[in-house]
């Protein structure tokens, strides 16, 4: 009895289908070009920054978001690599620079209903975390508001702000 529960168990598993992000109802909306720009704001600190990306689904269960980002005048390349793991029902977002170097893992979750995406990373010891929030803002799902908060070890905010991403038109 046991070997058949085991077994009933592994091809239940392995006929799971595999979660196209593509095909996601928040993540076919991040497919193509974009620009972005905004500000994060601190004590005495204010970070201006610029980006230039492409989304792409690549694979069955993976979402990559390639580009520059431009902070203070300081250009550097970034890569997301958002995959959707079924046991957890949550996402995993890897942001990595230069060559995968300085990398942030971020736990996630997506609202099908209200087309948001919700990001965590812990940074450190207590409560320091960054947060990102992104949402469509209109109804042609070609504007996404990233709402960014950084906090420091005690919880208290140290950063936040918004940057504004507008998908490029094609002519």
């Amino acid at each position: 009895m046991k070997t058949l529960l085991t077994t009933l168990c592994l091809l239940a598993a392995t006929s799971l289908p595999a979660k196209d992000l593509g095909m996601n109802p928040v993540f076919k909306h991040y497919v193509g070009n974009w620009k972005a720009a905004g500000e994060l704001k601190g004590e005495n600190n204010v970070l201006t920054i610029t980006e230039e990306w492409s989304g792409s689904a690549e694979g069955d269960n993976s979402f990559v978001v390639k580009g520059t980002r431009t902070i203070n005048g300081d250009t550097q390349p970034f890569e997301w690599t958002i995959t959707y793991n079924e046991g957890a029902d949550s996402f995993e977002a890897i942001l990595s620079g230069a060559e995968g170097s300085q990398t942030i893992r971020f736990e996630g979750h997506v609202s099908e209903v209200n087309l948001t995406f919700e990001l965590k990373a812990i940074t450190g010891s207590g409560e320091s975390s960054i947060t990102i929030t992104e949402a469509f803002a209109g109804d042609a799902k070609d504007v996404i508001e990233s709402k960014v908060t950084f906090t420091g070890d005690t919880g208290q905010t140290t950063l936040q702000g918004v940057i504004k991403h507008q998908k490029e038109k094609h002519p």
